[in-house]
């Protein structure tokens, strides 16, 4: 009883996202990076003049254990969007199937003022996968920083955060890019590795995906009481029995 596997699990009722883009539980991550780097390098002690052997980060095991480990989340769809001199941010649609749910939307930035840099903006990504657990676990989110070099490329942060799935189950995806004097688009590729979730337990993980109706996701989706706001504490004191 005392090692129980802590049961979690993802929902979604948007088939062809539960067919093609299921988030997937320690999965190594085949970075390029990873397989162009050589395993060690040759360097030169020119002073005493020999050759010695020095591993790479390829060898690394804080590295390997991030990237083999947690459970890792791909973009579902291209990211396409314009960000304005404003701040405010478009998604471009193109020609690709926008999906049931609008990808892009973005908070006040009174909501996340003195966080970051005044040439910031942010704007949210709304994943079509909730997860829910049966115990209150915490999990760290955070960016697949060592996955993808595309974020670095293109500077953008993915705000990382500690989350648990028993008393709320959104996964969507915060992003804080550059505001520039002109207009500019950024682009994520269909499959990008764009964050991981790392449970703070030593208990195994029991995790799976399934298909439900939009009924059922709703039902899942909806459970916060109708306050203002601070409505996870209230959530909190509503089921400890405590309305105050």
């Amino acid at each position: 009883m005392f090692n129980k596997k802590v049961k979690l699990t993802a929902y979604t009722w948007e088939n062809d996202i539960f067919v093609n883009e299921k988030p997937t539980y320690c999965k190594p991550d085949n970075a390029d990076w990873l397989k162009r780097l050589k395993s060690t390098n040759k360097h030169h002690d020119y002073q005493r003049n020999y050759s010695f052997d020095v591993a790479s980060a390829k060898q690394c095991p804080a590295i390997n254990n991030y990237i083999n480990s947690g459970i890792k989340f791909r973009a579902w769809t291209q990211i396409r969007v314009r960000v304005n001199p404003d701040g405010m941010v478009e998604h471009l649609q193109g020609t690709q199937d926008p999906g049931p749910s609008p990808l892009v939307s973005q908070h006040s930035p009174d909501q996340y003022q003195y966080i970051y840099q005044q040439n910031k903006t942010a704007f949210k990504l709304t994943n079509p996968w909730i997860l829910k657990s049966n115990e209150n676990i915490k999990y760290v989110f955070t960016e697949s920083h060592y996955s993808t070099n595309i974020l670095r490329e293109n500077n953008i942060i993915i705000a990382p955060g500690l989350i648990d799935y028993k008393y709320q189950f959104a996964t969507n995806v915060h992003m804080i890019v550059d505001v520039k004097k002109e207009p500019y688009e950024i682009v994520i590729p269909y499959g990008t590795p764009l964050f991981t979730l790392f449970p703070l337990t030593e208990k195994e993980i029991d995790f799976s995906c399934e298909f439900i109706s939009q009924e059922e996701y709703n039902k899942i989706h909806t459970h916060f009481p109708r306050c203002p706001y601070k409505r996870y504490n209230q959530l909190i004191k509503n089921l400890s029995g405590s309305k105050s």
